[in-house]
């Protein structure tokens, strides 16, 4: 992701020599189950996650959870953009981010027109899986949704086809992510070894051993 990139070679102090800068990255890291407050992050409210998962948690009124978005390494979070989003930001595995200054993102944005194109290409990415993860919650079934979540994993976290997709996540955290029970969720990781579409270990490291079934299941053709 060249947004990323950017970011990252921002960084590098030798890139700056001679140059102002307001304010370097900081970097910093939180234990699971940590939530984050946005006004913690005034100053600096640009997440650039380099390991583990963010997701925005929902409490409902009868105690209920549900997970709305996932945040995987090498996606941005700006807290500037969650103001009126009524949930929690927490941390579904031990995450790592450096963390930027809002005005000096906004900067980058405005003077360099390569970085401010891939930051719109990355808020279009994140309303495609917005928009899908919709589709999956409203229309799918449990298999399909997992079916789903396992393409969703595989390209949001750069595996190769012929590699197996470590899904980490607690499968409670899945399940609230696709509007499921844990017990539901369990059944369909066992239907879809029965169907030989994967296998999967105790770790939930999910190898895709019939991708074009596997993909027609995602799309709703089960």
């Amino acid at each position: 992701m060249t947004q990323v990139s950017y970011l990252q070679d921002y960084q590098n102090p030798e890139r700056h020599i001679g140059k102002a800068r307001s304010r370097p990255p900081q970097f910093s890291a939180f234990e699971q189950d940590v939530e984050l407050d946005g006004n913690s992050f005034t100053s600096t409210p640009v997440l650039n996650i380099t390991s583990g998962v963010l997701g925005i948690r929902h409490m409902l009124g009868d105690g209920r959870q549900t997970i709305s978005m996932l945040f995987f390494p090498g996606e941005l979070l700006d807290f500037r953009c969650l103001l009126d989003t009524k949930g929690t930001v927490s941390c579904l595995l031990p995450v790592t981010a450096s963390l930027y200054d809002g005005d000096e993102y906004d900067r980058l944005q405005r003077e360099n027109a390569h970085f401010n194109s891939e930051h719109i290409a990355s808020n279009n990415r994140q309303y495609h899986i917005a928009a899908q993860h919709c589709v999956d919650l409203a229309r799918k079934s449990s298999v399909e949704k997992l079916a789903s979540f396992i393409f969703e994993c595989r390209n949001r976290l750069h595996v190769d086809p012929t590699q197996a997709i470590a899904l980490r996540l607690r499968r409670s955290d899945i399940a609230d992510y696709m509007g499921l029970r844990v017990e539901t969720l369990s059944r369909a990781f066992s239907k879809l070894k029965q169907l030989k579409m994967i296998t999967a270990n105790e770790n939930d490291e999910v190898t895709i051993i019939n991708e074009p079934a596997l993909r027609m299941l995602a799309n709703g053709a089960g």
